[in-house]
Order: C-alpha cells, then structure tokens, then sequence
C-alpha cells in the first residue's frame, strides 16, 4: 500500500498506513475483513430491495426501494453472478489479455477517420433583421 493508494484503503481500516501486508499477517486479516464487511453491506441493501421475483433494476430509490431507470439488464444479473463467484473464492477465466505489452509512452490515437459532407440551410432573426445562409463544408469528399 502507498501514500496514492492510502485514502482507498483508510476508508476500510482508519489506522492503517503504507507498507507492505502480507497475506498472513494479522493487518492483512483485518483489512480483507472490513473490505469483506463493507462490499456485504452494499450486497444487503441491494437483496432488501429487489423484489420477490427477482427482477433487478437498475438503479432502485434510497428512500423507497422502489425500481429506477431500465429493469432486466444483463449486468445487473452479471453483477450479481459475478459477486456471488467472487465471494466463492471462483476466479474468472483470462480476457485474452496475456503477453500484452503496456507501451512505454502514451500517445494520442485519433482512431478511425471518416471524410463528411456537411450542408447547412438555417434562417435566422437578430435584432428584427432576417439572415439566410447555406454553407457547404467538405473534409476530400
């Protein structure tokens, strides 16, 4: 743990400080716990307010517990199948990402690029007085 990443972790445990924990240590355990403790909270809170026939919503209200925005999305029912393997102890299969080399410098990647014709008809009035414009804008194409 660094300075950088001592405000995540301090939510968990107050008095924890940079360094290094080993998984048998006793401020590991401690930390994990109150880690554990923390993300069960959320899992309850979510559990109390999903309906007796399952169906998960988006977002749900904090005062009324009833279903926000759009219902039946495939990750809030991945979210939770996610978090159940993750308290199992089930890690998930790799993404593909194996022998990826991060590059040593970042720099801008405009990605694709398409040419676009543009042509503009608009009337507008300023003051009483009535303009007419249309402007053509064409990137080689």
């Amino acid at each position: 743990m660094t300075d950088t990443s001592l405000g995540f972790f301090s939510q968990f445990l107050p008095d924890i400080v940079p360094g290094t924990y080993f998984s048998n240590s006793s401020q590991y355990s401690k930390l994990t716990s109150a880690i554990k403790a923390y993300a069960d909270g959320f899992v309850q809170i979510a559990a109390s307010y999903t309906p007796s026939d399952g169906g998960l919503a988006e977002q749900f209200d904090k005062k009324t517990g009833h279903p926000l925005s759009a219902v039946d999305l495939t990750w809030s029912y991945a979210s939770v199948l996610t978090a159940n393997d993750s308290y199992a102890g089930i890690k998930p299969a790799g993404w593909g990402a194996k022998g990826l080399v991060v590059p040593s410098v970042c720099v801008p990647n405009p990605g694709p690029q398409v040419n676009a014709t543009f042509n503009v008809n608009a009337t507008t009035f300023f003051g009483g007085t009535c303009m007419h414009w249309s402007t053509g804008l064409d990137n080689d194409n």
